[in-house]
């Protein structure tokens, strides 16, 4: 996509000629009539919108005042790419800078995309310190340089990247009713089936082999066993086949992935990761998986769509999260546990493939949604690039 920007009337200036870096501080949130509390949490990467926040009246340390039509940047850890346009008067972190743009010279509705793109975050890793928690400061912020459009060509792009960004917001709300609607139509079908099996009878499940780091290789090797870790299964849903291991020394008798198989986490610090499910690519046929994670063998192949749509269900995530063992740190799912569990069932294949059937269209529905506000994220990102350069 090109915008047949002409750039000869651009001019080269640096951040803090054209962007205050507000420090203004309210002591009395309530006197001040703010109830709001913005901490790092709530900003979320890539987002410019905030939809949610802390409440003033349960008490904060924090002073800095925001207001409207200011741009937010976390200065700690500035990798996480928190940057989001203020629509109300709030309370927020000393770790959020909260810029103003010099309206004689920079348009308010154009700055949050400047602070987004590639090269103000890359001179902002640049430039921060510390190592456990860097964070950049405002001297170094102040002197990124920068090619400012005037004012009428900067309102021509702000409205077309901020049409962009309301019709991902539209996406995600869209995304958002529909994963709703899918789950809970996962839960009534299945409620509707009066049948229960225990899942060891339905499926053979052990946990992935153990083996020492230095048998772990970055590159394929004689003998060696691709191995799917945990950081290959994403909280998404998907599974990423970039980054494996290559493992040597692995028995015959370790289980491989084939078209009757499905993944579920085992062990993980995070007890809402406990139990995720996912159907692997057939590209994984051959791989072993981590001894994080359990590869589940159904015993009729045909039946691996049902299963994952039974484990996937929220009811059961949520139990499969509660049945994990361990208080504190890692909590852990035994075979012995998941074999005993009582699932939906039905003696009839054509019932158990009807209900598929209706999920996979109401899923099919979820990937038009998802593949548009990847289509709309590339955009985006390309008109980033055109107009501040980088990546």
């Amino acid at each position: 996509m090109s915008l047949a920007l002409d750039k000869s009337s651009w001019k080269r200036v640096t951040f803090g000629d054209v962007v205050r870096n507000v420090n203004q501080t309210v002591k009395d949130a309530d006197a001040a009539g703010i109830d709001r509390v913005i901490a790092m949490e709530h900003m979320d990467p890539g987002e410019l919108k905030i939809e949610r926040w802390g409440s003033a009246a349960d008490g904060t340390t924090f002073t800095r005042r925001v207001q409207p039509g200011q741009t937010l940047f976390g200065k700690r850890r500035a990798y996480q790419r928190k940057v989001a346009f203020a629509e109300f008067d709030a309370i927020c972190s000393g770790d959020v800078y909260t810029f103003e743009a010099d309206e004689s010279h920079l348009m308010g509705e154009f700055l949050p995309f400047l602070v987004q793109s590639d090269r103000f975050f890359d001179h902002a890793l640049d430039t921060s310190a510390g190592s456990l928690s860097p964070r950049t400061n405002w001297r170094d912020l102040a002197n990124f340089e920068f090619d400012l459009p005037p004012l009428d060509e900067q309102k021509r792009i702000a409205d077309l990247l901020w049409a962009i960004e309301r019709h991902k917001l539209a996406l995600s709300g869209t995304i958002s009713a529909s994963r709703t609607s899918l789950a809970h139509a996962t839960a009534a079908r299945l409620a509707s089936l009066t049948t229960r099996s225990k899942l060891g009878d339905i499926a053979t499940t052990r946990s992935g082999p153990s083996f020492a780091a230095s048998d772990v290789h970055e590159t394929s090797i004689p003998g060696s066993v691709p191995v799917l870790g945990i950081p290959n299964t994403k909280p998404d849903g998907t599974i990423d086949l970039d980054g494996l291991g290559y493992v040597s020394g692995l028995p015959d008798s370790v289980g491989r992935i084939d078209d009757s198989s499905l993944i579920l986490i085992r062990t993980n610090g995070n007890r809402q990761r406990i139990g995720n499910v996912y159907i692997p690519p057939e590209e994984a046929h051959g791989y072993a998986v981590s001894a994080f994670q359990f590869l589940m063998q159904v015993k009729n192949p045909a039946d691996r769509k049902f299963l994952f749509r039974v484990l996937n269900e929220d009811g059961m995530q949520a139990r499969m999260s509660e049945g994990a063992s361990g208080t504190v740190g890692l909590g852990n799912l035994a075979v012995r546990w998941l074999n005993e569990q009582l699932i939906p069932w039905s003696a009839d294949p054509n019932e158990r493939q009807t209900i598929v059937d209706h999920l996979d269209k109401l899923e099919g529905v979820l990937d038009v949604l998802r593949s548009e506000m990847d289509a709309t994220s590339v955009v985006r990102k390309s008109v980033l690039t055109e107009i501040f350069g980088g990546n």
